[in-house]
């Protein structure tokens, strides 16, 4: 469980890393769009797609996953939000009450994740057998790899 916490973790981060570049940074080539909404859009969109490919889930199983996909990461997206406005709060003539203050929000936010996580497993339980809901797990970690190798050629596009 902490090892999926921390991949989905590592993965947001990795996420916000890329959308934290200009576009121009990156290059016309990379899939990047100004309107952070749209690209996180499309990038739960692909990442729903892969998911279900790889868990092969029946029809009913495959609707009954994406209402709960979307509700998930709408849920883990609102937490990194707080986290990320906490931080920029923070700059050179911050306090030690300032920092104080993010890394509570940073502690309750990380809580909430946690608990979003163990309840979004508990919700996929009902709807399919332990079997696929590990493969959900291996495919979450292929996903990432995907990730950080698109990543990889977004800076190679850059650098060309």
């Amino acid at each position: 469980m902490k090892r999926v916490l921390l991949t989905l973790g590592v993965v947001f981060c990795i996420v916000f890393c890329v959308v934290a570049q200009d576009k121009k940074d990156c290059g016309a080539k990379c899939d990047v769009h100004v309107n952070r909404t749209e690209w996180f859009a499309q990038l739960r969109a692909k990442k729903l797609v892969f998911l279900v490919q790889e868990m092969g889930l029946t029809d009913t199983e495959e609707a009954a996953f994406a209402v709960l996909f979307e509700k998930n990461e709408a849920a883990m997206a609102e937490c990194h939000k707080k986290i990320r406005v906490a931080k920029k709060l923070l700059d050179e003539e911050s306090t030690e009450e300032d920092y104080k203050k993010v890394v509570e929000v940073v502690r309750i936010e990380t809580l909430k994740k946690e608990k979003i996580r163990a309840e979004y497993l508990e919700k996929l339980e009902k709807i399919m057998p332990a079997s696929k809901i590990y493969k959900l797990y291996e495919a979450e970690e292929q996903y990432k790899k995907l990730l950080i190798r698109d990543m990889g050629k977004c800076k190679k596009d850059k650098e060309k």
